[in-house]
């Protein structure tokens, strides 16, 4: 089982607290054992700098350069009595570091010591000074001075005491320090396990949230928090619940056009397959007059002719929503596109008495010329059919800023906000007399949104402020 995050900060801030308080403290013990040897050699060193003074002083005065029995026998009686009240050892050596005078006891006197090197040195005439470990673990600090006569070393003042070391501190004061690590480890263990859960807090939150998403929860979302490194990531987590999100609620629209899609479909066929059949059925029974068997097959023809051009527009509206790769595009003048388109209507428009008028000018557009003819084609027939006889629809062209607008009026009824809302969509009728008798598949609006969105534009229907609608396209213009 793999251990959670706040489980390795706690050990790992567990860890660097006990490391760093042992090295601080072997630091500090360090510097500690260290200063009370430099403490301890400053006062070793006097003692044996006032002592060899004054036994040079009284070999001075006697006219001698080396200490006679007499006055090592008075030297060792005034130890003796001085000897329980210092903490140092005093021993006098002679010229050849034999010791004449010993504070411990007449049993250091006779005792060699030139052979060691802080002896050897005062021989010399120099300051000598030694440190070594004693059996018990102290430290034993040793220091040495000559005394001189004249030009000569008469003798050594030989001085030494013991003082603590790391290892005495730690056995003398081991209940101690037992009880101040026990405590500091429960300190430690209390603080780094507040400090590991505040830390660790803004990333169980974000497992919590990534749990709740995955089970199907896509509306939670992070609050960051924390460092800028938690926050980083919860930023990137949301953003990806947004783009999941945004991807679940396009790929359910587009579940739900292709439910409503099927649906008008299945219903736009009923009817002339209906028909269709109920013809079939007829003419299949036998008996039926020669002007009734024309007027069925008439009948079985016409709806065969809806469908296909139902087929046609279905395929038509799918390459162009399904297009994928980019269109065939060229400059283009709407108003010559609009004349083309209007030119073809021609005997549809005499025929309903109805007139085509193009005013005003443009800017250029990239786009497709075929499928922009086929956009004014169905917005002009359209028009025309609610447009009354006599009466004109106008195609008015103009600029607005960067794009290129294209209005459509007729001068019929004028269509409803309703109507206006809804007239792009697959299979709607904003007339109710435009039965699927006398009108097409209710796609023919909804192929040229299609195309007006393929180019990168806008089209859109309003009422008229006295009669009549109007039809507004927008398409980015061709910049110089």
């Amino acid at each position: 089982m793999r251990a959670s995050i706040r489980t390795r900060l706690l050990l790992a801030f567990l860890v660097v607290a006990l490391s760093a308080a042992a090295g601080l403290s072997a630091y500090f013990l360090t510097e500690l054992e260290d200063y009370g040897l430099r403490k301890l050699e400053e006062r070793l060193h006097s003692e044996s700098l006032v002592l060899s003074a004054m036994i040079a002083a009284d070999l001075r005065a006697a006219d001698t350069d080396a200490l006679s029995r007499r006055q090592a026998d008075a030297l060792a009686e005034e130890l003796a009595e001085v000897g329980p009240r210092v903490a140092s050892r005093i021993r006098v050596l002679d010229a050849d570091g034999e010791a004449l005078v010993d504070s411990a006891g007449s049993d250091g006197v006779g005792v060699q010591y030139a052979e060691t090197p802080e002896v050897a040195r005062a021989l010399r005439g120099e300051y000598g000074a030694a440190t070594r470990i004693t059996e018990d673990g102290r430290v034993a600090l040793y220091v040495t001075n000559p005394i001189i006569v004249g030009d000569r070393v008469a003798g050594v003042s030989y001085t030494s005491a013991t003082t603590f070391s790391i290892r005495t501190l730690i056995r003398d004061y081991r209940t101690r320090l037992l009880v101040l690590v026990g405590l500091f480890v429960l300190a430690t263990l209390v603080m780094t396990e507040i400090l590991a859960r505040w830390l660790s807090a803004p990333l169980r939150e974000l497992a919590r949230t990534a749990a709740a998403f995955a089970s199907g929860d896509h509306s939670v979302r992070v609050r960051p928090r924390g460092s800028s490194e938690i926050q980083s990531v919860a930023d990137a987590f949301n953003a990806m619940a947004d783009e999941v999100q945004t991807a679940l609620d396009e790929l359910r629209a587009e579940e739900s056009r292709k439910s409503r899609f099927i649906s008008d479909v299945s219903h736009e066929l009923r009817t002339p397959l209906t028909a269709i059949r109920g013809a079939a059925e007829t003419l299949l029974d036998g008996d039926v007059a020669e002007e009734d068997a024309r007027q069925f097959l008439s009948t079985i023809m016409r709806e065969s002719e809806r469908l296909g051009r139902l087929a046609t527009d279905l395929i038509t509206l799918q390459r162009i929503e399904g297009a994928t790769g980019e269109l065939p595009i060229s400059r283009v003048d709407l108003a010559a596109v609009a004349a083309l388109a209007a030119e073809g209507l021609s005997p549809l428009t005499d025929g309903r008495n109805v007139s085509v008028m193009i005013e005003g000018e443009a800017p250029l557009v990239l786009g497709d010329k075929d499928r922009l003819q086929q956009v004014f084609g169905n917005l002009i027939d359209n028009a025309s059919r609610m447009t009354p006889e006599g009466g004109t629809v106008t195609v008015r062209l103009s600029a607005d800023g960067d794009f290129t607008v294209a209005e459509v009026l007729d001068e019929g009824p004028g269509i409803t906000s309703e109507d206006a809302a809804r007239v792009f969509d697959r299979f709607y009728r904003a007339q109710p007399s435009r039965d699927r008798s006398t009108g097409g598949a209710g796609l023919g609006l909804a192929i040229v949104a299609a195309i007006v969105r393929s180019h990168g534009g806008t089209i859109t229907a309003a009422p008229r402020a006295k009669r009549g609608s109007v039809f507004t396209l927008r398409l980015p213009s061709l910049k110089d």
